[in-house]
C-alpha cells in the first residue's frame, strides 16, 4: 500500500484506482505491472468484501468525506466461464483435484456474471465463451496459425 500512495501522490492522481504489481522472482522483487483507474469487471468484488466502490467515488465527487476502508480477506471473483476450463486444464495435468475445485467454489464467492436475482448474463456468457473458444481454434488451423490455445498449424 505504501508504494502505491507515494506513486499516486506523485502523480496527483485522486480517485477509483487499481495498482497491479508481480513480483520479480529473479530479484524477489515486486515491479510495478499496470495502473488502471478505469472500474474493472470485478469491482462487485468489494462489495463482497464489505467495500463498495462505486459508492465511495461518488461520496468523494460530491465532496463527502471517505474513511479509509479495508475489506474482508477471504472473498474470491469467480467467472464461471473461464474458471471452469481453467479448473478442468489443471485436473487433467494432476494439479488439482476435482474435491479441492469444487471446495474453492464455497462462499464467501462474487461471481462475475451469475445472479440468483438476474441469471441471464451468466447464461449467455457460457455460449458466447465457447463460441469465441472454438472459432479462434477453428480460424488458426484454417490460416495455419497457431492459437493462443496452442492449435496446430497446417502442414
Amino acid at each position: 500500500m505504501a508504494p502505491s500512495r507515494r506513486l499516486l501522490a506523485a502523480i496527483r492522481y485522486t480517485g477509483l484506482v487499481e495498482v497491479e504489481y508481480k513480483r520479480d522472482a529473479r530479484d524477489g522483487r515486486y515491479k510495478l505491472l499496470d495502473i488502471n483507474p478505469r472500474l474493472w469487471t470485478w469491482s462487485p468484488l468489494g462489495d463482497r468484501a464489505g467495500v463498495d466502490f462505486p459508492y465511495l467515488l461518488w461520496q468523494m465527487m460530491v465532496g463527502r468525506p471517505v474513511p479509509e476502508q479495508t475489506g474482508r480477506t477471504g472473498v474470491r471473483w469467480i467467472r464461471m466461464s473461464t474458471d471452469v476450463p481453467a479448473a478442468i486444464h489443471e485436473m487433467l495435468r494432476g494439479r488439482m483435484s476435482l474435491g479441492t475445485y469444487l471446495r474453492s467454489l464455497r462462499g464467501p464467492v462474487k461471481f462475475a456474471l451469475m445472479a440468483a436475482d438476474d441469471p441471464l448474463p451468466g447464461l449467455l456468457d457460457l455460449p458466447l465463451f465457447a463460441y469465441k473458444h472454438f472459432y479462434n481454434g477453428y480460424k488458426g488451423l484454417r490460416e495455419g496459425v497457431p492459437s493462443a490455445k496452442g492449435c496446430p498449424t497446417k502442414s
